[in-house]
């Protein structure tokens, strides 16, 4: 009962915040129409596939991030290798997101407030309600209209500082070549096609 009790005040919390808070709205937004056009709807695969990928790109700073995971790589590399790992690094990370949102069965997304982080941006701090809580941190950067999400930390790991650690380790096994890296993100986004076919 105390549990119970706990969490409908967390739900009331979270809800009071939301409808006054722009950051919690803009994540609580993204989530829902993902979930009620995509991961819920009765659509095909390709449709799916096509809308998460729009809501996806829309809502985060993928070249933004893509620049930050390839360190001091970004400044070494021409425009067209930059071009060419931005389309590699997109593809691969929206269709990883898009496998992970495909894991949802009913689960509430609780949403418990803001935080302030550096150069002025902003944490939204969300919990996961399953038979383990899990802890989601929205990063977002603050754009002209709205915000853009510049990281995903789920129960501690960040998104942005994972791939940037892999790529740095990639990059200094295979010669510092941003395109040995755009093939190997490309090779694994294949291969992560073929998989989802073959289950």
């Amino acid at each position: 009962m105390k549990k119970l009790v706990l969490f409908l005040a967390m739900l009331l919390t979270a809800m009071t915040v939301k409808a006054e808070d722009p950051a919690i709205n803009f994540v609580d937004g993204l989530t829902d129409k993902i979930l009620a056009e995509v991961v819920t709807a009765q659509k095909t695969q390709d449709e799916k596939e096509r809308l998460f990928h729009d809501a996806f790109t829309e809502a985060v700073d993928l070249k933004g991030v893509g620049q930050f995971v390839l360190g001091t790589a970004w400044k070494k590399s021409s425009e067209e290798e930059r071009n060419g790992f931005l389309n590699a690094f997109t593809d691969l990370t929206v269709k990883t997101w898009a496998d992970r949102f495909n894991m949802y069965t009913g689960q509430q997304i609780v949403f418990q407030g803001t935080r302030n982080a550096e150069r002025g941006q902003i944490y939204v701090d969300s919990v996961i309600q399953d038979k383990q809580p899990v802890e989601v941190i929205w990063r977002l950067r603050p754009s002209k209209e709205s915000y853009k999400i510049v990281d995903i930390v789920v129960e501690g790991v960040s998104m942005a500082s994972t791939y940037r650690n892999d790529y740095r380790a990639f990059l200094q096994q295979n010669g510092n070549s941003v395109q040995a890296l755009t093939d190997e993100l490309a090779r694994k986004s294949r291969e992560f096609k073929s998989e989802n076919k073959n289950n």
